[in-house]
């Protein structure tokens, strides 16, 4: 399973992060649309992050890769910009998550969670 932990500041509820874990498991290696629509999604982040906003991929994005049965993404959005900026990177994280939220409703099903979306818990 894909597990989704989307991260938001507990001042602005603006997201800091999106962490992706996971294989879903959904079809065999090649053919598993599920994991090719979440990195999709990841991956469209944050190259909109560092071309829409001008941020350095370095500190927006990571990818360990621990073979199939485990991939680690983080997205960030750095604290250090201007509030313009900051508006357009919360509009790409937020398309991110619904993106992906709407990728668990499609795909999982009773007794078959392939991915799962956390949201931070307001305190």
């Amino acid at each position: 399973m894909i597990t989704v932990i989307v991260d938001r500041d507990k001042v602005t509820r603006n997201i800091a992060a999106i962490y992706m874990s996971g294989h879903s498991g959904f079809a065999e290696e090649g053919y598993d649309t599920v994991c090719a629509g979440a990195s999709t999604l990841c991956y469209t982040a944050a190259y909109a992050l560092t071309d829409i906003c001008g941020y350095d991929d370095e500190k927006v994005f990571r990818v360990t890769d621990e073979g199939l049965e485990s991939v680690n993404v983080r997205i960030s959005v750095p604290e250090e910009s201007d509030e313009d900026i900051r508006n357009r990177a919360q509009v790409i994280m937020r398309t991110v998550e619904l993106g992906l939220m709407n990728l668990a409703a499609t795909v999982n099903e009773e007794g078959n969670t392939y991915i799962e979306i956390i949201h931070s818990k307001e305190d």
